[in-house]
């Protein structure tokens, strides 16, 4: 019995969320090119990974008495919001974007709306993980890898929109798609 109410527990708490996310989803309509645009987001696997700590967490922490096991508790509560923060990241960020420009937000940078013309240059970087790229737009860089879902699309639709605004022939842009370099190399 005991454990049935705990899942219900979860549940009325998955509930709440789906609440809030739809009440916030009528208070704060998106913009147009949230609606029809395409999206570049976190990899799939942070969101599985983060839930999976969330609600392993929540399971320890409810099923563990803090007076007899303080710091197995307390190490459930800390992956509880590792997990919590990874979901938290992982809905926050994204990168919409159409043919005339893209918005970019992060967990702790508000919504910016950039256009193609405003990216000067980019920097890529092969790590154990994949190529890591520096995107150098208006002064601001934007960090993105290649795990990422969408991001080659994105930076093929950046670099064509990004020629066709400087009248720049694609063929004379020295790029490499294997390792996502598009733009000139920028300087650190």
């Amino acid at each position: 019995m005991k454990y049935i109410l705990y899942i219900l527990l979860v549940a009325v708490i998955f509930g709440l969320v789906a609440l809030v996310d739809f009440v916030f989803g009528k208070l704060f309509p998106k913009s147009d090119l949230e609606q029809h645009g395409q999206v570049v987001r976190l990899p799939r696997y942070s969101f599985i990974l983060g839930l999976l700590m969330a609600v392993f967490g929540l399971v320890v922490v409810l099923l563990l008495s803090p007076k007899r096991q303080l710091y197995l508790w307390l190490g459930a509560l800390i992956v509880m919001v590792m997990g919590a923060f990874l979901l938290v990241n992982f809905f926050s960020f994204a990168i919409w974007y159409d043919e005339t420009g893209f918005s970019y937000r992060t967990l702790t940078k508000k919504k910016q709306t950039f256009r193609y013309t405003d990216i000067t240059g980019q920097r890529s970087f092969l790590a154990r993980s994949g190529v890591n790229i520096l995107l150098y737009v208006d002064g601001q860089e934007v960090a993105l890898y290649t795990a990422m879902q969408g991001l080659k699309p994105f930076l093929e639709t950046a670099f064509r929109a990004w020629c066709a605004a400087r009248d720049v022939d694609p063929d004379t842009v020295q790029t490499n798609p294997d390792y996502l370099s598009y733009f000139p190399e920028q300087d650190a």
